[in-house]
């Protein structure tokens, strides 16, 4: 029974340290959540000038043949 008692403890402990470091390394991590934010804005940034592509081109381009062929009166 002691060799039973003794893997049992064994087992606590180890998982009691498993726990404690996996919570130290999550209230550890402070500039992670910038970068991850910073990845998704330029993400977000990113698809909305795909799905807006064609707009903008087409925009871009009006401007600039107003800009370009300007005739003042």
């Amino acid at each position: 029974m002691n060799v039973l008692d003794n893997m049992a403890v064994s087992m606590k402990t180890r998982m009691w340290k498993c726990k404690e470091n996996i919570e130290n390394f999550f209230a550890e991590e402070y500039g992670v959540s910038n970068v991850v934010a910073t990845i998704i804005l330029v993400l977000i940034v990113v698809l909305i000038i795909g799905v807006f592509w064609e707009r903008l081109s087409e925009w871009l381009g009006n401007m600039m043949d107003t800009i370009f062929n300007f005739t003042p009166t």
